[in-house]
């Protein structure tokens, strides 16, 4: 007798026998013991200190980033409106002598009648700045296609703007002499006269050469008028409110389309490279020095606090254990499956109904995400989480009940069932006082929250009270206005009911399940993000919830951009694993490459890089690129003009748009596909249909 307790003593696996099997369980026991250790040191580490500022190097960086971001703002806004020196080029004037503006030097041109002479769809366009508001004449004077001098003559009042047919103009060098009159004193003088009758107040010749050139683009085929201006003059220096002006435009066509996108467009529109570099600069320096260190908070963990495989597996094994008696489940953990993933993990998770269990399928889901994303948020886990739960009930009592060769049920016990059921039939009447009592509470707290009962279910035994509860808010555009999530319905209700119910529990527990019919933006907010599969890859992907307003708009407002920035940098990991420091440098400079210096700084946070050298390598990276394209778009610019490409101009800027637009769309595509095309494949192994 003492030889078969002493047996079963060692008997540690519960299977029935003493064998290897035992000494196995000790390891692994050992094993389970010594990762809820490190985990619960974590644990408390992360929970020790849970102030957003700690005076670290990011947080330093953080408020220059702000502070640099405010002035940033409040320049270009107060440049845009004119209120300080509006009208003022002294800024533009003064960089144009530098090499800072390698367009040459500008000329102040305010208040002084000035010309524009430029090519328009092959004819002559001549435009005038500055004359008075007094009736004038401009004169043109040039060759014409059979070698005769000719004038032609428009009339107005203040400045003119006159195109001359480049099928009129003599093929070869000539000068244009642009002459503009004042004909006040004498406005009906004929065109023949008018010089001698009038006082010339400006006058300006253009060296020109028109030539014939054959093109053969796309769409047509021919010859056409080429005119080449060979002098144009500098440019006219942009006042403070013009560089305002364009500074919007930059930053939206940057928004919109990348750096290129912006660079093209400012380039083509004459503005000074020194600006453009410093706008696009100024946009850099605004992302990566606020939203960085915002990501550096939420991503990175010190070495010691980064969960490998084994600790992750353990934990959500014990979040699931701890979350059991809420759901009503028993969770098989021998058929428990686990898949991590760079950019998901992905639960499947078996469970077996308790004989008292009123939870549907979806509230344990409910139940056990609810409790996976708290604790994740805890330990810092920010990839998204993927979980699917199946009821093995049916399946176990198919696989234990057999009908034996003399038609008696093999597998079968009466006394289950009796053991079973026994508890539902003595609680027959405390469930009906219970229930009786909990629908007046219930009904209050419906009432105060102006909620609707789509279905209520009271249930107990001798150890708890379940209520299971499907509400609906009756508030209009519930979606945005109601603010209440089911978690917040659930502790509510529970609250009242152990208040009301107070002589009757007993010592029971109050378990509440509380369901909204319409998902709300608060029900979504207990996630930090949901992410929902496409018509070819169903699923639903949620992400922990950070604490704190930065949190809710980084995962909100920034989601989509975050997550396609960490799977870019999921992607181009191995790249900076090689080439580290300057990799990183070369990866933000070179265009198209990445998509800016986000992406860079979420790559430093993937490779683990130092925070200080991933911000002096983005640094530098963005810095590089902003100054190679503010440099080169005019040069682009030019040379197309150079080569009568100037009509592709728009053409080259909507292409460079839809490059970016199309390319950040992939991505996101891709990274979708991904995350639920595996998470699906696994789902489906792992599945016990």
């Amino acid at each position: 007798m003492s030889s078969r307790g002493e047996a079963h003593s060692l008997d540690l696996n519960k299977d029935g026998k003493v064998d290897v099997g035992d000494v196995t369980h000790i390891f692994s026991e050992a094993e389970r013991v010594r990762l809820d250790r490190e985990l619960d040191s974590i644990r408390e580490r992360r929970l020790g200190d849970t102030r957003f500022f700690r005076w670290a190097v990011e947080d330093y960086v953080l408020l220059f980033g702000v502070a640099f971001g405010g002035f940033f703002l409040l320049l270009i806004a107060t440049a845009s409106t004119g209120i300080i020196a509006g009208d003022s080029v002294a800024i533009d004037q003064t960089l144009s002598k530098t090499p800072l503006d390698n367009g040459g030097e500008c000329i102040d041109k305010q208040g002084q009648i000035w010309l524009s002479v430029f090519e328009d769809h092959h004819d002559l366009r001549i435009r005038s700045y500055n004359v008075p508001e007094i009736e004038t004449a401009m004169i043109v004077s040039h060759t014409n296609l059979e070698g005769v001098g000719v004038e032609e003559v428009i009339r107005g009042i203040g400045d003119l703007s006159i195109a001359i047919d480049g099928e009129n103009l003599l093929i070869g060098d000539q000068i244009v002499v642009v002459s503009i009159l004042n004909i006040s004193n004498n406005p009906d003088a004929d065109d023949e006269n008018i010089t001698l009758e009038s006082t010339e107040i400006y006058s300006q010749a253009f060296p020109i050469e028109v030539e014939n050139r054959v093109k053969g683009w796309l769409f047509s085929k021919g010859e056409v008028i080429d005119i080449d201006l060979k002098e144009t003059g500098p440019r006219a220096c942009l006042t403070f409110k013009d560089l305002g002006e364009w500074g919007w435009l930059l930053m939206a066509a940057e928004w919109a389309g990348g750096r290129e996108t912006a660079m093209l467009t400012g380039g083509s529109g004459g503005v000074p490279a020194w600006w453009m570099a410093f706008v696009s600069l100024g946009m850099s320096i605004v992302f990566l020095y606020i939203q960085y260190p915002l990501m550096h908070k939420m991503y990175h963990r010190e070495g010691e606090e980064a969960l490998n495989k084994k600790q992750v597996k353990r934990l959500i094994s014990r979040i699931l254990e701890g979350s059991e008696d809420e759901a009503t489940i028993e969770i098989d953990f021998e058929l428990l499956r686990m898949q991590e993933r760079s950019i998901s993990i992905d639960v499947f998770v078996p469970y077996v109904p308790k004989s008292h269990s009123i939870m549907t399928q979806t509230d344990i889901r409910s139940i056990l995400m609810r409790d996976l994303l708290s604790e994740f948020s805890i330990f810092g886990e920010m990839r998204p989480l993927q979980l699917r739960v199946q009821s093995i009930n049916a399946k176990k009592t198919e696989e234990q009940i057999l009908l034996g060769e003399d038609l008696t049920m093999e597998g079968f016990d009466p006394t289950i069932v009796v053991d079973d059921y026994r508890p539902f039939f003595e609680s027959i009447s405390i469930v009906g006082t219970i229930e009786d009592s909990a629908r007046p509470v219930i009904q209050e707290l419906l009432d105060e929250y102006d909620l609707a009962d789509e279905g209520t279910l009271v249930s107990a035994d001798d150890k708890a009270v379940y209520v299971r509860m499907i509400y609906r808010p009756r508030i209009r555009f519930s979606y945005f206005l109601f603010p209440r999530n089911f978690i917040e319905i659930e502790n509510s209700l529970s609250d009242r009911l152990k208040k009301g119910l107070s002589s009757l529990l007993e010592g029971r527990k109050v378990i509440v399940s509380a369901r909204n019919l319409r998902r709300t933006l608060a029900d979504q907010a207990v996630a930090g993000r949901v992410e929902q599969g496409g018509s070819n890859f169903a699923g639903e992907a949620l992400v922990a919830k950070q604490p704190g307003i930065t949190g809710t708009l980084l995962q909100t407002v920034g989601g989509d951009i975050l997550s396609s920035v960490e799977y870019v940098a999921q992607r181009n990991r191995n790249r900076i694993d090689k080439y580290g420091f300057w990799g990183l440098i070369f990866f933000v400079w070179i265009p198209f490459m990445a998509s800016g210096v986000l992406v860079g700084a979420m790559l430093g946070l993937v490779a683990r890089m130092r925070f200080e050298r991933v911000l002096l390598a983005t640094t530098i990276g963005g810095t590089a690129a902003s100054i190679t394209w503010a440099y080169t778009a005019r040069g682009i610019i030019e040379f197309m003009e150079r080569y009568q490409a100037e009509v592709l101009i728009p053409f080259l800027i909507g292409l460079v748009f839809l490059f970016t637009f199309f390319h950040l769309r992939r991505n996101k595509r891709l990274r979708r596909e991904e995350l639920f095309r595996e998470s699906m494949s696994f789902f489906n192994r792992v599945s016990l249909d």
